[in-house]
């Protein structure tokens, strides 16, 4: 009898042992599964520069597809794939060895997961760039219906802004102004309103991303530095400017010295600057950031 029930016990924790939890985000995990063998295809065609050739295993009806907060269709997955390449030389995923895995959970959904060090030599910069990347792919039928790319976008941004500078084709553009900071006015008001001005100008106009002041010792004089990612951002801004309020007390408070734009400045934007007297100078060396 007793041996009837150690039996009964001994069988009862392995039955318990391979009961999958019943929550939906619980499932099974599977490291020789289809979908991790398609992974492995994908990065091993990225890899090599063909990306292209596993472009059906990408669903084209689905938009699921990110790189960090960036949301692609097929089409612009695929052609950054591609990009890398223009940038980058001796591509690696796996230079420091893959992590990657499959899950079917208890949903229904079928999700294969990497981790692994990116690497590549820079075209432009030659730097060593090494990053950490993770992403997941959905399956659904063997095609991939969603991808999520984790990692940090700067040293890649970095070689793509070289890039923009020795081929001469950034599209980003300066506004860069010497004023005079009017009679009757004070550093402390200088400052106060461009606190407001600057929180105005960051709530309402996403293609600005740098905008910074900067002030003499003697507290008469400002420069400022403006930058747009393109032409069209920086029309954007001034058309803000000019139907607020900001611009009355912009002209009290200061006087236009001297107006540079600096970059790729279109005719839209030329157009503007007369307004304001900027001299024009596209970019011929360096780069922008």
């Amino acid at each position: 009898m007793k041996k009837i029930i150690f039996i009964w016990l001994v069988l009862l924790i392995i039955t318990s042992c391979n009961q999958v939890p019943s929550g939906n985000l619980s499932g099974i995990l599977d490291d020789n599964s289809q979908e991790v063998q398609m992974t492995k295809e994908l990065m091993k065609k990225y890899q090599e520069g063909n990306f292209m050739e596993i472009a059906d295993l990408i669903s084209d009806d689905s938009g699921e597809y990110f790189f960090n907060n960036n949301k692609v269709n097929k089409e612009g997955w695929l052609k950054a794939a591609n990009g890398h390449h223009d940038l980058f030389d001796n591509i690696q995923n796996d230079s420091e060895g893959i992590n990657l895995t499959s899950a079917r959970y208890n949903d229904g959904s079928v999700w294969s997961m990497a981790w692994f060090q990116w690497s590549g030599k820079g075209k432009y910069t030659g730097d060593e760039v090494k990053i950490i990347v993770h992403h997941g792919f959905r399956f659904e039928e063997n095609k991939i219906v969603a991808a999520y790319h984790f990692f940090d976008p700067s040293l890649i941004d970095r070689e793509l802004k070289a890039s923009e500078a020795a081929n001469k084709i950034s599209k980003r553009v300066l506004g860069l102004a010497e004023l005079n900071v009017n009679k009757g006015y004070s550093s402390s008001d200088v400052e106060e309103f461009l606190l407001r001005f600057s929180k105005f100008v960051r709530d309402t106009e996403p293609g600005t991303y740098d905008f910074g002041y900067f002030i003499s010792s003697n507290g008469r004089r400002v420069n400022l530095v403006e930058k747009y990612y393109t032409s069209a951002d920086f029309v954007h801004h001034l058309n803000n400017f000019e139907q607020s309020n900001y611009s009355k007390e912009f002209l009290k408070l200061f006087s236009l010295n001297k107006v540079i734009i600096a970059g790729d400045a279109s005719d839209e934007l030329k157009a503007k600057a007369k307004a304001y007297g900027a001299e024009l100078r596209p970019q011929i060396g360096g780069w922008i950031n």
